[in-house]
């Protein structure tokens, strides 16, 4: 009877789903077992044996595999794993090693209900339970090493021997903040049968090996090494070009014989046509007293007769290539002797490069009409770029007699200086000023005797990045090396006063589109350093007051050159902006304006224009 009572128990129980016998492995859950977690099952679920799960735990220091049995206590690594299941379930930890063979801890953990089981499940494979068992073992390990160092340190004030058992305690508990954790070969089963079947990605794993990982560390600090040697070289290479240069200078000392100078450099002659006219002797006035001879200074009295017949070679040269010269000629083409070192076929090549240019640009016949009586002011579209920014052009003349430019970049509207010039204005504006500027710095030159030179002073004070920005850098690009390549030694010397970030941003911009030679002329200052700086090169009298000089007003003739009549269009309300150079320029060209000033014209004596 007991048999068949028992037959009619087994018959009447409700079928439970197929398990996965123990033998087979798959990283999927198919229907059968996806019964296990649904509702309708949960009610079976719990009348089966308790539900198990292990999984593995690969623990890592500082980034590197570690034993926690070996470095932490096993009393703090239980009490984490207890804080860090879910309620209603025990578990264990045991040693153990990965697929790879590293360190690792079995995880063991039990439950009745199985609903507790499916949510450890989901919180092992999202990495919640690592986070929670991470900070608890961090916690754990804490108290104990306090417990550890105040007892320490409570034998030691009571000169009690210390307890050899008792492992060491570090000071600090740093290594504790490098602690990392991560899940993989996870298996959920009860007694009988293996329900589910899974391997997880460690999360620091990315695809890639430690080997692989370890050279592509090396190839990138590799690569860094490569960057700064190159860097390294190429100012070694900057080094030997500048002694070469100054040796080719030290050496030119000692002319070579005009035999000699005849025979390997200069070119053959050009017949000159009947109808050229014969050049006038070329007069050497004694050098003015133009202050403090500056380093790069050049008396035409101390040239040889040598350098004179290179300069009558030249100009031969200039001239059959279609170059045109004026009365100031010799000293044009000196000046591309000067630039070169004297080296002749440098020059020449130069000089040939500059005569096809400017047939180009239309500069001779620029030249042309300045020599006829051309003004400054007449210079087209120059009333628009004085509306624009506050410029100078050959305010004042230096110590070495060169003249001196100053521009506040940082008074330029960028906004109406596109309005009202294109990109080919710009370009011509800037091509007539370069001619102005050479053809009277070689006037000078030959009337005091002196090379004369120009001076540039930019006023960077109030740059922001809309002065630095793309398009003004496609605007500047095709004027910026202009000086450089044809209108050589014009530039002596620059200075940038007020240098802020946004200067040396539009620098680096700038740089690669100049000589070495104009870099090394460029001297940047920053706000500390600009009040009086240009009292080294120029006397006071001449310097703009709000730059530590005494001067109030512009100066002839200088005054002459700049637009300041309302009878030919010029808006005298609207010239020369900004509180710096152009409040000095506007003292002298437009006393009796004051709107730019924001004060009305009916506006009474005293009047002050309320604050913003």
């Amino acid at each position: 009877p007991r048999r068949v009572l028992a037959f009619l128990q087994s018959t009447m129980t409700v079928a439970q789903p197929h398990p996965i016998t123990r033998g087979r492995t798959t990283g999927t859950v198919d229907k059968e077992r996806k019964s296990l977690f649904s509702r309708s099952s949960s009610k079976n679920a719990r009348k089966q044996a308790p539900m198990k799960i292990e999984f593995r735990v690969v623990f890592r220091s500082e980034g590197r595999a570690c034993d926690p049995f070996a470095t932490y206590s096993h009393q703090a690594l239980h009490a984490a794993l207890q804080y860090a299941l879910p309620a209603n379930m025990t578990g264990s930890l045991e040693p153990s090693t990965d697929s790879k063979g590293q360190p690792a801890v079995l995880v063991r953990a039990h439950a009745n209900d199985i609903n507790t089981m499916y949510e450890l499940r989901a919180q092992v494979v999202s990495g919640d339970f690592m986070v929670a068992l991470t900070r608890a073992l961090r916690a754990n390990v804490r108290e104990e090493r306090r417990s550890i160092r105040q007892e320490q340190s409570k034998r030691a004030d009571q000169n009690v021997a210390q307890v050899p058992e008792t492992p060491p305690v570090p000071e600090k508990d740093e290594d504790l903040d490098g602690i990392d954790m991560g899940a993989t070969d996870m298996t959920v089963y009860d007694e009988e049968n293996v329900w589910e079947r899974l391997r997880l990605m460690l999360p620091w794993q990315d695809g890639d090996t430690d080997s692989a990982k370890a050279t592509k560390k090396e190839l990138s600090q590799t690569r860094a090494q490569l960057k700064e040697r190159r860097q390294q070289v190429a100012e070694l290479e900057a080094r030997v070009n500048e002694l070469t240069e100054r040796l080719a200078v030290e050496a030119a000392v000692q002319p070579a014989p005009v035999e000699d100078i005849k025979k390997v450099e200069a070119p053959a002659l050009v017949p000159r046509s009947p109808a050229e006219p014969k050049p006038e002797p070329i007069v050497i006035p004694a050098a003015a007293d133009v202050g403090p001879v500056a380093a790069n200074h050049v008396a035409l009295e101390d040239l040889t007769a040598q350098k004179w017949e290179m300069v009558k070679q030249l100009k031969t040269a200039y001239v059959a290539h279609g170059g045109e010269l004026d009365e100031y000629g010799d000293i044009f083409i000196l000046r591309f002797l000067l630039d070169k070192d004297w080296k002749y076929s440098s020059a020449e090549k130069k000089a040939k490069s500059t005569a096809a240019w400017r047939i180009k640009v239309g500069a001779n016949a620029m030249r042309k009409r300045i020599a006829a009586g051309q003004n400054y002011a007449d210079i087209p579209n120059i009333k628009e770029l004085f509306t624009t920014v506050a410029v100078a052009n050959g305010l004042c003349r230096t110590k070495a007699g060169d003249l001196m430019t100053i521009i506040d970049y940082g008074s330029l509207n960028v906004d109406s200086f596109f309005k009202k010039l294109n990109n080919a204005e710009y370009f011509d504006i800037n091509t007539y000023i370069l001619e102005y500027l050479s053809y009277h710095a070689d006037k000078l030159t030959q009337e005091t005797g002196s090379l004369v030179r120009q001076a540039m002073v930019v006023d960077a004070g109030g740059i922001g990045l809309g002065h630095v920005s793309l398009r003004m850098f496609i605007r500047f690009k095709p004027i910026m090396p202009l000086a450089d390549l044809y209108y050589p030694e014009l530039l002596g010397c620059a200075r940038v006063l007020n240098a802020a970030w946004a200067l040396h941003q539009g620098w680096k911009l700038v740089k690669p589109l100049l000589s070495k030679q104009i870099q090394d002329m460029v001297g940047i200052l920053d706000s500390s350093k600009t009040q009086g700086a240009l009292l080294k090169i120029a006397d006071a009298d001449v310097v703009p007051d709000y730059l530590g000089g005494k001067a109030t007003t512009i100066s002839r003739p200088a005054l002459d050159w700049y637009p300041k009549d309302a009878s030919k269009g010029v808006d005298l309300d609207l010239i020369c902006p900004g509180k710096k150079l152009g409040a000095y320029m506007r003292r002298t060209l437009a006393p009796g304006s004051t709107k730019i000033a924001g004060i009305p014209d009916d506006a009474p004596k005293g009047y002050k224009p309320p604050k913003k």
